[in-house]
């Protein structure tokens, strides 16, 4: 189904070439019902973009504006914020858009804005905004959590929109503008209510068996305020130990129900989970099945040298706490992490408590 507005430009003319007045004519605002299957197009275009964007460029992805507040009224695009990681390059992601069907409609050095679904003969059947920030600046979150919450506030902000429609209803600006006063009072409300809501940090520590993964995470739980240690370890931590299919299913779906668990409780800020951890897969899989939404992710792996490994793991066979077996497949893992998407910190002549400080530096520059 296409919208169509009401008055036409000349259809020989790009887009590009259109004044605003006629731009504005071309595309009028228009508000429907809610539509439920808004949260699919944001779905499906949230998969395609993690697809075309390099591999630890987007911290976070939302689905943000109207559309995703439940049963309002709304215009039919659906907003989309992205958080890239701190010191990407703003302007290669821009191109990579470009490259792949989005209009970059402004930019400045901090904040870029796309579009897609519109077209010389109106709006397409699906329409898009893409907001593209830094890390951290995701006010729209806000503000759209708090209506969520607080029904009686949305059905005001429906009855604002309503009453602004016919007015601005050829004056896309003059719209926004109208509604900018109500936006941000309850932006600046949900902020005293939620806090660092959206600030929380799951570390994902990988590395070989006897690197000392648990030890680290066990002095981060202490460093850290409000935090968690979780091990994947305990989900395996079975008599016969078996790795089939089925169990490796259950495992992964038992460890990231904990951790969104974890991450959805307003008692703890800081998520921090130690696993082997030595595939990629293995990592996309927990980050694709966690709410990234209420997190930023620090992936680490832990390495060291061959000759360190080796002596760790000859005193935990000494000490009773490992079996010999282990020493092959762990060495087997150690050159994998070098081939992750994570940041490597060699451990080999490092102590516990100097790791642990440098993986908190870490996630404080990410």
């Amino acid at each position: 189904m296409r919208m169509e507005s009401e008055r036409r430009t000349d259809m020989s003319k790009r887009l590009s070439d259109m004044s605003l007045e006629e731009l504005w004519r071309l595309f009028p605002v228009i508000l429907t019902d809610h539509r439920e299957e808004w949260k699919t197009w944001y779905t499906e275009e949230k998969e395609q973009l993690e697809r075309i964007l390099p591999l630890g460029t987007a911290e976070r992805i939302s689905h943000v504006g109207s559309t995703a507040i439940g049963k309002i009224k709304s215009k039919p695009i659906v907003d989309i914020l992205i958080e890239l990681t701190p010191g990407t390059d703003m302007g290669e992601v821009r191109d990579i858009l470009c490259e792949n069907g989005w209009i970059c409609m402004s930019q400045n050095e901090n904040r870029m804005s796309f579009n897609k679904g519109y077209t010389e003969q109106g709006f397409a059947e699906k329409i898009f905004h893409l907001h593209l920030r830094y890390s951290g600046d995701h006010d729209e979150m806000y503000f759209r959590d708090y209506l969520n919450e607080h029904t009686d506030i949305a059905e005001k902000y429906e009855q604002l929109k309503l009453s602004l429609w016919k007015r601005y209803e050829h004056d896309r600006d003059g719209y926004t503008e109208a509604k900018g006063t109500f936006v941000r009072k309850y932006t600046d409300e949900a902020k005293k209510e939620y806090g660092s809501r959206y600030d929380k940090k799951l570390y994902l520590i990988g590395g070989p068996m006897g690197v000392g993964k648990t030890t680290v995470g066990q002095i981060l739980k202490r460093s850290l305020s409000k935090c968690v240690f979780l091990d994947g370890d305990w989900c395996w931590d079975m008599d016969p130990f078996q790795v089939t299919e089925e169990t490796k299913r259950m495992v992964m779906e038992n460890i990231c129900t904990l951790l969104n668990n974890f991450l959805h409780c307003t008692a703890y800020q800081n998520i921090v989970f130690c696993w082997v951890m030595h595939q990629q897969e293995i990592l996309n899989e927990i980050i694709s099945r966690v709410d990234t939404e209420k997190c930023r992710i620090v992936k680490i792996s832990l390495v060291c040298t061959e000759k360190a490994l080796r002596e760790r793991l000859a005193k935990d066979i000494e000490d009773g706490v490992r079996k010999e077996d282990v020493i092959s497949r762990s060495l087997n893992y150690l050159p994998l992490y070098h081939e992750l998407d994570t940041v490597k910190i060699d451990v080999s002549e490092k102590p516990a408590e100097k790791t642990a400080e440098e993986i908190i530096q870490t996630a404080d520059i990410l």
